[in-house]
Order: structure tokens, then sequence, then C-alpha cells
């Protein structure tokens, strides 16, 4: 199925009638780099800036058209219009927390030992804050 930022490049690749070796010709960016945009079903980071730049101008997109894609393709669900939704605005500090525990322990299961330490010190902290503040109502 792919993710949003492949469906995009592949569509207008399929448009301009380009190979995507013919791509990293005209963008700059390496097969490898493209090959991690276009085949995850989701991206695990946003990708960098220049690398968007690159593509958006090789491609005759907008930068922010590929930044909304890429925002979709790291799971940022989308509105009505097509758009990334941030709805933070309308989060409690509870779902914050959750999200940030949920991350944290996700780094922590593909970090090495150093970052592994530091998740953890990071969970220990938040769930301390947490029961402090529980404590504290």
């Amino acid at each position: 199925m792919g993710n949003e930022l492949g469906t995009v490049i592949e569509e207008k690749l399929c448009e301009k009638g380009w190979s995507v070796s013919r791509c990293t010709v005209e963008s700059g960016v390496s097969a490898e780099v493209l090959a991690t945009l276009i085949g995850p079903d989701q991206l695990p980071c946003m990708p960098d800036e220049k690398t968007l730049a690159s593509l958006a101008k090789a491609l005759d997109l907008t930068y922010r058209e590929l930044v909304v894609a890429a925002a979709v393709a790291c799971g940022l669900p989308k509105n009505q219009e097509g758009e990334p939704t941030f709805v933070l605005r309308f989060v409690t500090n509870q779902e914050l927390i959750n999200e940030l525990r949920r991350r944290l322990m996700r780094g922590r299961q593909t970090a090495d030992p150093q970052q592994r330490r530091i998740a953890h010190l990071a969970l220990m902290q938040t769930a301390l804050t947490g029961d402090f503040e529980a404590e504290a109502s």
C-alpha cells in the first residue's frame, strides 16, 4: 500500500515518466533515501528539510505539499481537507503523558544501551511526577 509521501512521489514520477534512477539524478537524493521514503507503510521519522526541498524542486511540487504528505506518512491523521491535524490544544495532560510513554517505550526497544538508560530515566521521572501530582490533588 505504501505511505502518503511515497504515493505522492510515485504519482509524480509516473506523470513525468521518470524512473527512480532518473529522480536520483534530477534531485540529488540517493536511491537508498528514496527507497526509505517510498517503501514503508509508515515513516519512522520526518525526512530532513534538504531532502524534501530537493525532491520538491526536481518533481515540480511545492515544499509544503511534500511536508504535509510526510507528516501524514509519519502517522498524523488527516482532516477533511486532506491536511494533517494538529489537535494538541484539545489533548489532556494525561493523553500527552501517555503518548510520551508510548514513544519512549518504542524508542527504548530499538535504542542502544545508553539511549535505553535515558529513556528509562525519563519514564521513571514521568511516573514519579505523575504520582506526586496525584498525591497533591
